[in-house]
């Protein structure tokens, strides 16, 4: 058994570790009702765990060339980086909402680059994380999730447009979403 194949068949146990505490983060960090606030945890620890666990299934791979685990490697650092940054910038405001809408907008730190430091933080995260297993199936499910993100971001937009209105259009103005505008 290679290092990899070990890896990939212990590396369950690590998901379910960090699923079950985003969970518990979640039930903490959100607002309302107990009920609501259990099961909207609750729910997130399997959507987690069958997200980073979908690349471990046995399936069809592109084959293990190195270029492979360093490209994913990276995207998978930088997009952990990334998320934790932004994480730390936001849960410093107070949310509200099943999204976290703060309660005044963000535009310092990370937020002075980019609009949704998280978002491209997880995209870029799961994108390493499925590049450095690369199997064939889960590369296709990777293009939906990316697919699904983006438009769960357009719609986080429209909430903080609603909730902030001619400022947040001015901030839009201002910082891009996933990446820096360039200034001319």
């Amino acid at each position: 058994m290679t290092l990899v194949e070990s890896l990939k068949n212990q590396a369950w146990i690590v998901i379910l570790i960090i699923s079950l505490v985003i969970g518990v983060l979640t039930f903490f960090k959100m607002k309302g009702k107990l009920l609501f606030r259990i099961g909207f945890s609750f729910i997130r620890v399997p959507i987690f765990f069958i997200l980073f666990y979908i690349p471990l299934f046995k399936q069809p791979r592109i084959s293990d060339t190195f270029i492979l685990l360093i490209v994913g490697g990276a995207l998978l650092i930088i997009g952990m980086i990334i998320s934790i940054v932004g994480s730390k910038q936001l849960v410093k405001t107070n949310l509200s909402g099943i999204k976290g809408v703060p309660e005044q907008i963000i535009t310092t730190g990370l937020y002075s680059i980019i609009r949704h430091p998280i978002n491209i933080g997880l995209m870029l995260t799961f994108a390493g994380w499925y590049i450095i297993f690369s199997g064939v199936y889960s590369l296709y499910f990777l293009a939906i999730f990316l697919i699904f993100f983006i438009f769960e971001t357009l719609w986080e937009e429209r909430n903080l447009e609603k909730a902030f209105g001619e400022k947040y259009i001015e901030y839009k103005k201002k910082v891009g979403m996933f990446l820096p505008k360039i200034k001319r």
